[in-house]
């Protein structure tokens, strides 16, 4: 559910970015939905090939594994989406107040984007 729930912003800032054409945004959302399948296919692997009771130690590695390699392919162009997103509102806007506004707006998408890192990486959590 959280893998999804990470998707739809990650579409939604990507879809709402009016510096991208169509087919960069049709590329991008490709992109994440083919590595989504990717991702899921694999956790039904591992939990296929590990998962035992009592759940053995090679299954909460390999796992974890797979989340944290996932994690740069998700989260890697996510962040590039913000960082072109938040220069061009940056050179767009006029004045020197406006831009310290905007500005001050990377503080909550830092937290928000840090927010959906945590999320996305208790699928890898090893209790």
């Amino acid at each position: 559910m959280a893998l999804w729930f990470v998707l739809v912003i990650i579409l939604l800032i990507t879809w709402t970015t009016n510096g991208f054409c169509f087919w960069h945004k049709a590329v991008i959302t490709l992109y994440y939905c083919a590595f989504s399948y990717v991702f899921i296919t694999q956790l039904k692997e591992i939990r296929r090939q590990f998962y035992a009771l009592p759940v053995p130690t090679a299954y909460w590695d390999a796992k974890s594994q797979w989340v944290s390699i996932s994690m740069g392919f998700y989260f890697l162009p996510f962040l590039l989406i913000l960082l072109f997103n938040y220069y061009r509102w940056l050179r767009q806007t006029r004045g020197t107040a406006k831009k310290v506004g905007v500005a001050f707006t990377m503080v909550p998408a830092g937290i928000v984007f840090f927010g959906l890192m945590v999320i996305f990486g208790m699928y890898g959590y090893r209790p």
